[in-house]
């Protein structure tokens, strides 16, 4: 029976508040401020320390410590505060000064000051001066300590935030991987195979939850799969472990060796913080060869020669498929080799199976005897039924290296800022396509030289060209200047006497066409149509007469 819809109860975790630990009065400077212990703190998440920012909560009671100047200086210690008010408690002599100041005594004695933000999103700013002139004014040159603390708003510390969630596909059984976005293509998993979700909780503040406290669920929204523990094919609950703060589950398809794209919510306390999309991909159904080139019939195992790419009955690109060696093997062409499609790492084979699908296939090649020749052949995957998938039949050839070449361009004639393109073609010494892997040039020694006048390549020829079946085409820009001309290609890597050849020319012409029509042509096409005209006329005349 098809199981669309598994819920999952999973745990989350918490975390406290963090403590602030006090600065003994008898190792605190005149005008320091320290937090204070003996009564207590409310809503102080973190504490500043003169150089950094605390965090509060809007609704914090914030006691710190003022330490005075010393009877010997006989001056104060001032304490301003903007963005929240303040109060006195414990010992020692302190003056109002009004509402944004407080005077600490000409003591050594400490005391207490109470502080208590105005609001949320206000910092609320500390600051303390040594009063060394003794005029009761809070000096910018006489400024002590700056305590800053950004306030929040209260119950964020502690309390599932759901939009701090992290929820992130991953290709490891680990119940511990969170990474801050998606492990790249985990969202594909192999036909028989799970994917997996974790997720990790975070407070108000962004920190994580380090004990079980919240509810996580897995819901399927779309598509024929099921979501729970290892083996989700038979299960339709799941509760899993909050191990290291993360609750995580698996997908699977539903129905044995069926394509299917599976959406699942995840929810914390009711609410939805994100939206997975999983492909769980079928059986292999095709196996597409293309891009196939001409290997050199001069060195054994080449690699790269053609790209092998499976699809399920969904049209899925399907990866890290293991191919068998192609059939069709001759005397030229033997066995196939790095037969994997679209082969990726994975974390581990039983989660997606190593099913990621990269942007660029792995390629395959095969294995030249050293006779030149060709075979047709097929690439096939035996799945576990038996039951073999063929591919597509296509040309393994072992050619060789270029011998002779020739160069044509496109038009005979043509005009100014025109595209012109060069094509070169080369055999081997069976007169077949010169192969896919010789370069066209050696550095210092046998440089490409390809040119004509009026004529600016596009792309450059290089000595790293390589042919393509045999052919190699270059673009050019025609120039402006008219007249006849040669294009000289010149190869010396590929120029011998022993198969007569040399560099080769291609003609061609460049001529402006003229849109500038002389007075005579003028006069003459008006003496012509009127000369039309009359004829037409005359005719016209004698058949009227001739039906009187």
């Amino acid at each position: 029976m098809k199981q669309r819809i598994a819920v999952i109860a999973a745990s989350a975790l918490t975390a406290g508040f963090l403590s602030v630990v006090a600065m003994p009065v008898a190792n605190a400077a005149a005008g320091d401020i320290a937090a204070s212990s003996t009564n207590g703190n409310r809503g102080l998440i973190t504490a500043a320390d003169g150089t950094t920012v605390g965090v509060i909560t809007s609704d914090a009671l914030v006691s710190l410590t003022i330490t005075g100047q010393g009877s010997a200086n006989g001056n104060y210690t001032i304490v301003t505060v903007s963005g929240g008010t303040v109060s006195t408690r414990g010992l020692g002599s302190v003056a109002q000064g009004g509402a944004a100041w407080y005077r600490v005594g000409a003591s050594s004695d400490s005391t207490e000051l109470v502080f208590a933000p105005s609001k949320a999103g206000t910092n609320m700013v500390i600051k303390s001066y040594d009063d060394d002139d003794d005029n009761v004014t809070a000096d910018a040159a006489e400024l002590n300590k700056t305590w800053t603390y950004n306030v929040i708003a209260a119950g964020l510390s502690g309390v599932i935030a759901p939009a701090n969630t992290r929820v992130t596909l991953v290709d490891t059984a680990s119940s511990t991987a969170t990474g801050t976005s998606d492990t790249r293509y985990a969202n594909a998993a192999l036909n028989g195979n799970e994917a997996r979700i974790n997720v990790k909780l975070y407070d108000g503040l962004g920190e994580a939850f380090t004990s079980s406290t919240g509810l996580v669920t897995f819901s399927v929204k779309s598509g024929d799969c099921l979501v729970g523990a290892t083996g989700a094919q038979t299960l339709k609950f799941y509760a899993p472990t909050a191990t290291s703060g993360v609750a995580s589950a698996y997908t699977a398809q539903a129905t044995t060796d069926t394509p299917t794209v599976c959406v699942i919510d995840v929810s914390v306390e009711g609410v939805v913080v994100a939206t997975k999309t999983i492909t769980h991909q079928g059986p292999v159904k095709t196996i597409t060869v293309s891009e196939v080139e001409i290997a050199d019939s001069g060195s054994s195992a080449q690699t790269g020669l053609a790209t092998v790419t499976a699809f399920d009955s969904a049209n899925n690109s399907i990866g890290y498929l293991l191919l068998a060696e192609g059939t069709g093997a001759n005397g030229s062409v033997n066995t196939l080799t790095g037969t994997n499609s679209f082969r990726t790492s994975s974390g581990s084979t039983s989660v997606n199976g190593g099913a990621a699908v990269s942007s660029t296939p792995t390629s395959i090649g095969w294995t030249c005897s050293g006779v030149r020749g060709s075979a047709s052949m097929t690439v096939k995957h035996t799945p576990s039924n038996g039951v073999a998938v063929h591919s597509n039949t296509f040309t393994a050839a072992c050619n060789g290296d270029a011998v002779n070449y020739s160069a044509s361009l496109d038009k005979a004639s043509y005009v100014p800022g025109d595209i012109a393109t060069l094509t070169i073609t080369a055999t081997d010494a069976s007169k077949n396509a010169a192969n896919d892997q010789e370069v066209f040039g050696t550095n210092g020694t046998k440089d490409v030289a390809i040119a004509g006048s009026n004529m600016t390549a596009i792309t450059a020829p290089t000595n790293a060209d390589t042919f393509t079946a045999g052919k190699k085409t270059y673009k050019f820009i025609v120039g402006s200047s008219e007249g006849s001309y040669q294009m000289s290609v010149d190869l010396p890597k590929f120029n011998s006497t022993t198969y007569s050849q040399s560099a080769v020319t291609a003609p061609y012409t460049i001529k402006a066409s003229s849109a500038t029509v002389s007075n005579a042509d003028v006069l003459k096409s008006i003496v012509s149509l009127i000369a039309s005209i009359n004829k037409q006329i005359q005719a016209l005349q004698k058949l009227i007469l001739a039906r009187r």
